[in-house]
């Protein structure tokens, strides 16, 4: 396997140090950096307030890793983050633009995914 999620938070396997079955794989968890993307957006446009997260609607919720690791990383830094969240087949990204407008939120970031990866 080949995965950009923590393959342990998502279920896919029940330890790194035993996946258990026959899987063997690369993973790249980059959720450590979370807080450091926002950290850089920070310094970048210091006024900045509020940060639209865009996302697969299921990737939104508090029992995420890669949500929560941005939203701890956002009340650290006093930016409230707005989840900003799509459904696939055929996300309706004009109406998440339109909310991140209507919210005020001064920049946009992108929680990757499977569906946004496309």
């Amino acid at each position: 396997m080949v995965t950009t999620q923590d393959p342990v938070a998502t279920g896919l396997i029940t330890s790194l140090a035993r996946p258990g079955g026959n899987i063997t794989g690369l993973a790249t968890l980059q959720r450590e950096l979370s807080g450091k993307r926002l950290e850089l957006l920070k310094e970048t446009v210091p006024r900045i307030a509020r940060v639209g997260a865009l996302s697969n609607v299921e990737q939104l919720s508090r029992d995420f890793p890669d949500f929560t690791s941005y939203e701890t990383a956002a009340q650290a830094l006093k930016i409230q983050l707005q989840p900003l969240g799509v459904r696939g087949p055929n996300p309706d990204f004009d109406a998440a633009f339109q909310a991140a407008a209507q919210g005020r939120a001064n920049a946009l970031m992108t929680i990757s995914g499977s569906l946004l990866n496309r």
